[in-house]
């Protein structure tokens, strides 16, 4: 049963369906209801899709960056109606620097990974989503900051991504992420991954390369990290890969809903949520695309019917607590015995992720349940 049976539907799809946010997840959202024949309206903050942010330490500026995810195409192209195949870039490889050591790793065929441009060049994933919307007849409201919640209708959706200002509003648990932000353009025009486990986060620091476009991140949840820790961090970089650049910036990346084992949640008071603020988050590595793109068609779905909706909601993130639990051990966990579980699964991995296939992955939401 639908929320409208009885109800008019075609009287129902002439309403405006307001989406907040014009990231990943709200525009697949809006994608989708347009397709339904739903008059959508898309109200973003920025001047622009990708465009200059208001993040504390970037104000003004535009990120850019390459964003790594394991992503199964066809299926995706099957569950949101969205074919991703012009602007993911098959990623076969990467650099892990672990505590010390270093382990060049190829990633297995199955599942496969890739880099997606953020940002607002053509290349990116957030501009060919804003171009296929507007395909489909969405409208675009810019420079359109929500300033009281209360004031929106009943089933709007909100995917407002990290964005803290939402989260503490609807009274969303989550945790603050500190770290410094370098971007640059490169003519290396070859995708490129470099990770970094070491014992100055608790999290990991990475540089990735996209279209030309690369950039490089050191991040910690709950607290901000020492500038010394960013200067081992650029000093690795230029004696390990030599790569530099000539800016970092301290940001106050945004929130995260990983504070409690209970973050995802589909519906809040009266709205649809979509996206990292719905908890659609592998709560131990944070990657985000996979669960930002099926949480928008969730967050469609939930317009014309909340039960089912929930009950997919609740499947595609049932891995949640186990990440959630396995964050907090790798967290607390001594370093020695750190160092020598993260050695051990580096080395293990070409038979491991063999033999586990796609379950390897099974923290990202949906991923292999789509």
């Amino acid at each position: 049963m639908t929320k409208f049976e009885g109800i008019n539907l075609e009287e129902v799809k002439m309403r405006e369906q307001i989406i907040v946010g014009a990231g990943i997840s709200g525009l697949v959202a809006a994608i989708n209801l347009a397709r339904e024949g739903f008059k959508v309206t898309v109200r973003e903050r920025r001047k622009t899709v990708g465009g200059e942010t208001d993040i504390r330490g970037l104000e003004g500026k535009v990120i850019k960056i390459g964003d790594g995810t394991p992503l199964d195409i066809e299926r995706l192209k099957s569950y949101t109606g969205i074919d991703l195949l012009r602007v993911a870039v098959p990623l076969k490889k990467t650099t892990v620097h672990a505590y010390g050591r270093t382990f060049d790793v190829e990633f297995v065929p199955n599942p496969p990974a890739y880099l997606v441009e953020r940002g607002p060049r053509p290349s990116s994933l957030d501009v060919f989503l804003f171009e296929l919307a507007k395909s489909e007849g969405v409208e675009f409201s810019f420079s359109d900051t929500v300033r009281d919640f209360a004031e929106l209708p009943p089933d709007t959706i909100i995917a407002t991504g990290l964005f803290g200002e939402a989260f503490k509003e609807l009274d969303i648990p989550h945790m603050q992420v500190f770290g410094y932000l370098a971007m640059g353009e490169t003519e290396d025009k070859d995708p490129k991954v470099v990770i970094y486990f070491d014992e100055y986060t608790r999290d990991y620091a990475f540089y990735s390369q996209v279209n030309g476009a690369c950039g490089a991140c050191l991040f910690s949840r709950g607290k901000p990290l020492d500038i010394s820790v960013k200067e081992r961090f650029e000093r690795q970089l230029a004696e390990n890969d030599g790569v530099t650049f000539d800016e970092w910036n301290a940001v106050s990346i945004g929130a995260l809903p990983v504070e409690s084992i209970r973050n995802p949640r589909l519906f809040t008071r009266n709205y649809i949520l979509a996206g990292t603020l719905s908890g659609s988050i592998d709560a131990l590595m944070l990657f985000g695309v996979h669960g930002a793109l099926i949480s928008g068609k969730i967050a469609a779905m939930a317009v014309l019917d909340h039960e089912k909706a929930l009950r997919e909601f609740k499947r595609i993130n049932r891995n949640f607590p186990a990440g959630f639990l396995l964050s907090w051990q790798y967290r607390h966990m001594p370093i020695p015995i750190l160092k020598r579980l993260v050695w051990a699964g580096l080395k293990a991995y070409p038979v491991v992720g063999r033999i586990l296939g796609e379950k390897l992955f099974g923290l990202l939401p949906g991923f292999g349940r789509i």
